[in-house]
């Protein structure tokens, strides 16, 4: 016998209708880590704007928290990147000519075209 159950036998179960005494409060920050006002949250129709905070059930929560989170962290990665500094060495030593490679520079008072 198959433990799986099938669509028939799992119900769809909206969050919002569940009991009320699980949820849990999220609050939306005033503003993003650049300074400027953080935008709004949404999910289908529920909108979450900056500085409120919501009594949500646990699975909306948990989803306005990491959106949060990776907003955050891709305003801090603008201002702090991380490089990969060996892909930028190679282009730059991949990308000099032969006369910028050797330890000393061309004399163009050496060259002869006859």
């Amino acid at each position: 016998m198959s433990l799986a159950k099938t669509a028939k036998d799992v119900a769809a179960v909206d969050a919002w209708e569940t009991d009320q005494t699980n949820w849990e409060f999220v609050t939306i920050p005033d503003e993003d880590p650049l300074g400027k006002e953080f935008p709004i949250v949404s999910i289908n129709k529920h909108v979450f704007e900056a500085g409120e905070t919501y009594k949500v059930p646990p699975p909306i929560a948990a989803y306005v928290r990491d959106r949060v989170k990776v907003f955050n962290r891709s305003c801090v990665r603008l201002l702090q990147p991380n490089r990969d500094l060996a892909a930028e060495n190679a282009v730059y030593f991949g990308s000099k000519t032969a006369a910028q490679v050797g330890s000393h520079p061309v004399d163009a008072s050496g060259i002869s075209t006859t």
